[in-house]
């Protein structure tokens, strides 16, 4: 399906679909954007035509970066005032050699809806999933490290982030990790709930509990699951495991700039899953993913 520029037809949750991926897309890195510019009181409502001024991506990327923007226009009213601004985000990425193909500052500006996911989420693979690294490994495939050995003691692996997902028992198992007390018998109400209901408590515990927003729904992991939106969400998690207390600093994911602390270190995940099976030991039969 080609991308429409000015996208003013409302994409239909028809699952497998194309629109279906880029509806839930348009959700998880909306509300991605709206979990860090809530610091400076700004909203992104539609993320095809709220990013067309350059401020509310300005504002992102130096809330990222904690590098501050030079000079740019703070209230612009004519289009070229918006692409100037836009332009100097372009120009800021190049700068952090952040590549990006095949899209420019008009096409934000008149709303190409997919080449505005497509910048959206080459900000979220640099800045967030990107910056996530586990005993060396960095990106989704250190996530995806972090994930395994905190769901080791239940038993449970996950090999992607889309179909091991789609349960919620991966979802409800991380919120036993992060406080137990709160799913203190998760194997069980795993067992006894449907995928549906799985989902559901999982992210209203982690948004009651430790305000961390959830990016994604229910319904949006039911059908074919969008990797990139389960991988923005997922990273979410890392926060609540940073502010948890009884969660040792092991268990925490180490950024890029962690990395020194880690070669010194050398803490080894693996050689500590045995420990964590005697803090947590697993009740119940072991679980397998969901592959369909």
């Amino acid at each position: 399906m080609q991308a429409a520029p000015q996208m003013q037809r409302r994409p239909s949750n028809i699952q497998g679909g194309d629109e279906f991926w880029i509806d839930v897309q348009k959700k998880a890195f909306t509300r991605w954007a709206n979990s860090y510019l809530s610091d400076r009181a700004q909203v992104i409502t539609d993320l095809y035509t709220d990013l067309g001024d350059g401020l509310r991506l300005i504002s992102l990327l130096e809330l990222l970066t904690d590098a501050p923007f030079p000079s740019y226009t703070k209230e612009p009213r004519f289009r070229i005032h918006k692409l100037e601004n836009l332009n100097m985000v372009f120009g800021f990425l190049a700068k952090e050699h952040v590549m990006v193909t095949n899209i420019g500052s008009s096409d934000i500006l008149d709303g190409n809806g997919k080449l505005i996911l497509g910048l959206m989420w080459t900000i979220i693979k640099r800045y967030q999933v990107g910056d996530i690294a586990v005993d060396g490994v960095s990106g989704k495939e250190g996530l995806l490290l972090w994930c395994n050995q905190l769901l080791a003691p239940l038993h449970f692996h996950v090999s992607n982030f889309t179909t091991n997902w789609s349960n919620g028992v991966a979802f409800c198992y991380l919120v036993h990790a992060l406080q137990p007390a709160l799913l203190p018998n998760v194997v069980d109400w795993c067992d006894l709930h449907s995928a549906m209901e799985n989902l559901a408590t999982a992210f209203s515990l982690l948004e009651a509990h430790f305000a961390i927003p959830s990016l994604l729904s229910p319904e949006d992991l039911q059908g074919k699951v969008d990797e990139k939106s389960v991988l923005t969400g997922t990273t979410q998690w890392t926060a609540a495991f940073e502010s948890a207390a009884h969660v040792p600093t092991w268990a925490t994911p180490f950024t890029k700039r962690d990395q020194p602390l880690v070669a010194k270190t050398q803490v080894s995940f693996a050689a500590l899953g045995p420990i964590m099976a005697l803090l947590y030991p697993a009740k119940g039969p072991i679980h397998k993913p969901s592959t369909e």
